[in-house]
Order: C-alpha cells, then structure tokens, then sequence
C-alpha cells in the first residue's frame, strides 16, 4: 500500500483492523452447487500452501486473510453443498476435519502477532499524528506573523507615498511664494510719482487779520495731497508693500486617512475545525481500507513464458492432426506476491473436436503437490477454431476463477495461428456464468462481454516451462 494508505490503516484501532480483515476474508468466500464438490476440496489445500508462502515471507496479513478463507469455506460454506455427505468424498472431509484445529491454530497465532504489530504501527501514527499538529501550529503562526508583515510593509509604503506626494506638493507652493515675492520685491523699487501742488487763493471772513503760521513744505504737500482736484488722480501716502506669507513650519505632521496599523491578536486562535466521524465508523474504514488492499491483491500478476504456447503446441500436435482438443493445467509458483508459471501437466483426458473433459485428477494433484504447485488456470486448443471461450469454455474456466480470482484460460488456435489469454470478467461474466444451470453448448449475451483479454499476464523471454504428460 501507499504511504497515505498505510497513514489511514495505522490510524484504525487495532482491534477494528482485524475484525474488518476477518469479516472481508468470510465475505469472500462463496460456493456453487454447479461446481463439483472436490474442486472445493482441492481450492482448500491451495489456499493453506498460499497461506503459508505468505507466512514464509513475513507476510502475515496475507497469510491470516487466507486462513479464514480456508475455515470459512469449510466450517460455515461448504457443508450447504449438495455434495457435501457423499460417500464419494468421505476421506476429503475427514482429511479438512483432522486439519482444521491446526489452522484455527495458526489463525489464531497470527492474529496475536498482527494486533501487536497493529497496536505498534497505531502508537507510531499517533505520535506521527501529534507531530503533523505540531507542525500545522507552527506554520500557521508562521503564517500569520508574514501576513503582518505584509500589511505593515505595505502601511509602510503607503505612508511613504503620501509623504513624497506631500512634499512635491509643498515644493510647489515654495515655488509660488518665490515667485510672487519676487514680483513684489520688483513693484518696491519702482519711484512714486507725485503730482504737483495745487496753488489755491484761500478766502477768510472779514475778521482780525493775524499772521498765519508758516508751513513748512512738508505740511502744505500733505494739504495739497488731501484735497480732491477733477483733474488730479489720487495718491497714494507711504505706499504699503503686500508682505509676503511665512513660510510653512519645517516639521510637518502627516494625518492618514487610511486607520492605523493592523495587528493581530494573539491572545486567542482561531477555532479548529471539528470533523465529524460519527457519519464513517472505524470499522467500516477499515473495511474500506482492507477492500482496497484486496483489490490490488485481485491484480497479482500471473507470468507466463513466452514460449510456454509453442511448448504446448508441440506436444499436442498428434490431437491437432485428428482435430482433437487438448488440455493442461497451469501450475506456478507464489513468490512475492507473483504467480511464476513453471509446469503444464496434461493430466489424462478424452477429447473432442470441441470439448476436452479430464481424467484421474488424482495424479494431477499428487504431482502438484510433489512440487507445491498452485493452479492458476488451464490451457487448451481449438485446432479448427478462432482463439475464444465457448460457452463450454466459460463454465469451465468459472470453477477456475472462483476459486482464484487470478486463474486464467490460454486458449491456442493453431490454423489460424493465434493464442489468446482470457479470463471472465469480474464481477458480470464471473456471476452471470457462476449462476447459469445449463450444461454442454448454449448461447450466452455477450453485450456487455463475460470474458476478456487478461490485463495481469506478463509475458517473460527468459523464462520457460515445463511441460509434464501424465497422459
């Protein structure tokens, strides 16, 4: 998983972490009665050799999944088989019986092991948890100082404007004051002109004559210049220069209109937003999570040899010829988390040109387990058809897929000189065919499709396979 699904799947409480992996692996198992009954037989000893690959590598969360798997399909799914008390199958229920406390057993081991594992990686993610909040904090008050540092700059600028608009202001009005007290200094120097006096003869009443005082000049000029004459225009006495206006104080005080300084207030923080978890449980997180992770496990890749048809091919040469089907089962090996295909064995069988039906499965088996080989699907040819599943091939490569989500179908068309590898599409064509009842050769809907070219094949050129004929 990523690095936020690990953060989400830590975050679960432990305790909800393996009740939601053991519902979702009972959850995956199911059975159908069209499916005979030893195929089941056969899926359970698989799913304990997978299972304990994966216990092999470490893999305990795989390994768990996979022995509930098992207890599941034979303690609550397959006793509903129809099948389930025949004679036929007495020892295989015998053989699961004598196991089944050996793998609650394990189940059980490992279920301790990965609640202290789970309660280690969910101390880990609280402390990480704390740490992440921590650093939020910090980042947030980083954030609001800058942000006050920003507003007081750009205060800082603004003042800053208004001051360089004021003084060109003011540079101007020095420069209309100097220019009107130059033109008064100008008018100063300019001399008065003034009229000459007025000679009048001045008529007195017929009283004692006395001898007026004598004026001086400056007194008969004031009297001359305070009488109105038509023809003499007025004077002006001791002349008044306009006086110029004082220039402004040297100190200049700026009043803004813009408010004072921003500041912050750190005596309380903001709210933390609340989220609601009551609307998405723990548990159905975790199941979330688990669902996710069995998604991806759904896409494990299958490798497959290139040279693994022509292998095929060649040893089924003498069927094609009489235009006979042949058939083999994949067997691989599970390593890190890959199917490696490594064998074909071509059981015995009895073939048709449109069917092959195997025969004496129990060498089959027997030889797989020599080796513990895991079934990953079948292999067949259509010496005069196209590359396809009919719909014999469907219901055949269904008991396969059920049981491995993974199983795939190489069907080879030697005449037409194509191979495909297909499987059902999941979930329509694996439910549709999973619930068809008829048998032998019937129509199918094909809109939308049951089967397709498989998405999870690697092809490998360095690899090859062995070819076993148990025929």
């Amino acid at each position: 998983m990523e690095k936020s699904e690990l953060s989400k799947a830590w975050s679960i409480d432990p305790r909800e972490r393996i009740k939601a992996l053991s519902e979702l692996a009972s959850g995956s198992v199911s059975i159908s009665n069209g499916i005979p009954i030893k195929r089941y037989y056969r899926s359970g000893v698989e799913l304990e050799r997978m299972a304990k690959v994966y216990e092999d590598e470490n893999n305990m969360e795989k390994a768990f999944f996979l022995y509930i798997k098992y207890t599941t399909l034979f303690v609550e799914c397959l006793p509903k088989h129809p099948d389930y008390k025949s004679p036929q199958t007495s020892n295989e229920r015998k053989v699961v019986r004598s196991k089944l406390k050996t793998i609650f057993d394990r189940a059980e081991f490992i279920k301790n092991n990965l609640t202290i594992t789970y309660a280690g990686q969910h101390k880990k993610w609280i402390m990480e948890e704390q740490i992440r909040k921590a650093e939020a904090e910090q980042k947030r008050l980083e954030d609001e100082a800058r942000i006050e540092a920003e507003a007081v700059a750009a205060k800082r600028a603004e003042m800053e404007r208004r001051e360089t608009e004021l003084a060109l202001e003011l540079e101007q009005i020095e420069k209309q004051l100097e220019e009107t007290r130059t033109i008064a200094v100008k008018a100063s120097e300019k001399p008065v002109v003034l009229p000459p006096p007025i000679q009048r003869q001045a008529t007195y009443p017929s009283l004692p004559v006395e001898t007026p005082p004598i004026q001086s000049n400056t007194s008969i000029f004031n009297e001359a210049f305070n009488m109105t004459s038509p023809s003499a225009p007025p004077v002006v006495s001791n002349m008044s220069l306009p006086s110029a206006p004082s220039a402004p104080s040297a100190h200049i005080q700026i009043i803004s209109d813009t408010g004072p300084l921003p500041t912050v207030d750190r005596s309380t923080k903001p709210a933390v937003p609340q989220i609601d978890r009551s609307t998405k449980p723990a548990a159905l997180a975790a199941s979330d999570m688990f669902a996710e992770m069995m998604t991806q496990d759904s896409q494990r890749a299958v490798i497959v040899p290139t040279s693994l048809p022509d292998k095929f091919l060649s040893v089924c040469l003498d069927n094609t010829q009489k235009n006979i089907e042949t058939c083999g089962i994949l067997a691989a090996k599970l390593t890190a988390n890959n199917f490696t295909i490594t064998h074909v064995i071509l059981p015995k069988q009895r073939g048709t040109p449109d069917s092959c039906q195997t025969l004496a499965e129990e060498e089959l088996f027997e030889y797989q387990d020599k080796l513990d080989l895991i079934t990953v699907g079948w292999i067949h040819t259509h010496p005069t058809q196209s590359a396809f599943l009919s719909s014999v091939d469907l219901h055949t490569h269904c008991s396969y897929q059920l049981m491995l989500r993974e199983a795939i179908a190489i069907v080879c068309a030697p005449k037409h000189n194509s191979t495909g590898i297909f499987a059902l599409t999941d979930p329509h064509g694996l439910d549709s065919v999973s619930r068809c009842t008829k048998s032998g050769f019937h129509p199918h809907p094909t809109i939308p499709p049951l089967f397709e070219d498989c998405k999870h094949v690697k092809m490998d050129n360095n690899l090859t396979a062995q070819v076993i004929d148990l025929r």
